[in-house]
């Protein structure tokens, strides 16, 4: 299988995307850290993580998403647009009684800057994709039950 082809969330059928395989590797190589503060979670994608595990236990939630507006299709824009997105994301969440805790992922490459994001507990796959739809995402990370993060394309 190709890069620029990709499992969907059940793992079942491959699927295609409109997204280039050198931005999908970025993607999956990024590093997801939940929390911005000394004690945060750092995850990689598809690699279970028992930290994670133990925060889904403590909020008492089975799922997750985590969901930037920062650069929208993964077009650089600038710092202000940047900020003005994130803010209406986290606006959208409290409105709709989503706790969002901040959050942000990183190239350990150094080729992209920093993007903050949001670790959404319990919201439901189908939310999440929407959400990310909303904001313009190329791809959401999603985390089930089973505390793996998994990329899912939304192109």
């Amino acid at each position: 299988m190709t890069i620029a082809m990709r499992m969907n969330i059940n793992r079942k059928n491959p699927i295609s995307s409109t997204i280039s395989g050198s931005l999908i590797a970025n993607y999956t190589h990024a590093d997801y850290r939940i929390g911005t503060a000394a004690d945060c979670i750092t995850l990689t994608i598809d690699q279970y993580s028992e930290s994670l595990a133990q925060f889904l236990v403590t909020l008492n939630q089975s799922c997750a998403a985590i969901i930037s507006a920062y650069n929208p299709y993964s077009q650089l824009v600038s710092d202000e647009e940047n900020v003005v997105a994130h803010e209406s994301l986290r606006h959208f969440l409290t409105y709709h009684a989503y706790q969002g805790i901040e959050s942000v992922h990183t190239d350990p490459a150094g080729v992209w800057p920093a993007e903050k994001s949001f670790f959404i507990p319990g919201i439901d796959i189908h939310s999440a994709k929407s959400l990310g739809q909303l904001f313009n995402q190329n791809a959401i990370v999603w985390v089930d039950r089973d505390a793996i993060p998994r990329l899912v394309l939304l192109r």
